[in-house]
């Protein structure tokens, strides 16, 4: 039986997704994404329709498949006909593809629609959403904005594994088993002495670990075991580990809804935001090299995004109705 296919507006709404975020739109096409969006209502719906799994995590999609099997399959199957035009229309701009077809960006936002593998993660967030999560041995995640883990408890172990995103755990002491966090660039073990507190964020390059309040086992896929000691912060990658220059508490400082800088460049603050709010936020390379200090609000980004505007020398613009926001140089 075939999967029930996408009419030609979901079609397009998909399109504009990948390509806003390919990197490769131009100004004129940003501007043609706007007269799109407010053209026909069905645009707009199609667009909100669709945007809504990634603002929450698929769990729409999940909703939909329950209701007409095969809608999911034929998303995805969308998602990578889209792929191969983005791929398509970068051999054609430049001569040749980059590494992965489409920018991080790009595959960041195919990740979530293909294989479509958050919506079925023990534990998960949509977009402005943070929550904690009770385990059965008295330990808790916090799970930050568009994240998803799973858990397996036994009689012999405590494990969980970070699909995506960041999460701050709280472990209970337990003597008997072992508490890990697994990463796709190795585990983060405690050391079974005390309740431990800790961070993990997990990027494409590398996942970020702190410290928060005990000293750590670090198990990297590649290189040497190490103690990460309280209040540090180390870098974990597929070559191994590596110095950060984070500080724990700015790291956990969504915790608190909040985005907590010191001499950092700009792109950081909007990386952060990006899981705060439902539209697009580009920055173009020479205001997200700018340092800056200070606390932004994850909890109101258009109050942040006001506040950028208005003390450092960058112009926001705001396109319909907040779904685009663009971010350069004054």
């Amino acid at each position: 039986m075939n999967a029930p296919a996408l009419d030609e507006t979901a079609r397009e709404a998909i399109q504009w997704m990948v390509l806003l975020h390919s990197g490769e739109a131009s100004a004129q096409e940003e501007r043609r994404f706007i007269e799109w969006l407010k053209g026909d209502e069905r645009n707009r719906s199609a667009w909100e329709h669709l945007n809504g799994p990634v603002r929450d995590a698929l769990s729409p999609v999940r909703s939909l498949n329950q209701h007409a099997p095969g809608q999911a399959h034929a998303l995805a199957n969308a998602m990578s006909e889209a792929k191969a035009r983005i791929q398509k229309r970068r051999r054609v701009l430049k001569g040749a593809l980059a590494i992965g077809g489409v920018s991080a960006s790009a595959a960041a936002l195919l990740h979530r629609f293909e294989p479509l593998q958050t919506t079925f993660a023990d534990m998960r967030t949509g977009t402005g959403q943070r929550q904690r999560f009770e385990l059965a041995d008295g330990s808790s995640l916090l799970l930050n904005a568009r994240s998803a883990a799973d858990v397996q408890m036994t009689s012999t172990h405590r494990q969980v594994r970070l699909r995506m995103g960041s999460v701050i755990a709280e472990v209970q002491l337990d003597a008997l088993r072992p508490f890990s966090l697994a990463t796709s660039h190795g585990d983060v073990l405690t050391k079974g002495t005390a309740h431990t507190k800790f961070l993990v964020q997990q990027q494409e390059q590398g996942c970020l670990v702190a410290a928060l309040d005990q000293s750590l086992q670090i198990v990297p896929k590649n290189g040497t075991p190490m103690e990460l000691l309280s209040g540090r912060t180390i870098w974990l990658s597929a070559e191994g580990v590596s110095s950060s220059t984070e500080q724990a508490a700015s790291a956990a400082s969504w915790e608190n809804g909040l985005v907590a800088v010191y001499d950092q460049p700009l792109g950081k603050v909007i990386d952060a935001m990006r899981a705060y709010r439902t539209g697009f936020l580009r920055i173009s390379p020479p205001a997200a090299a700018l340092k800056v200090y200070g606390n932004y609000s994850l909890d109101d980004t258009d109050e942040a995004l006001k506040s950028i505007a208005e003390t450092l020398p960058v112009a926001v613009h705001v396109h319909s109705g907040g779904w685009l926001v663009r971010i350069e140089l004054a």
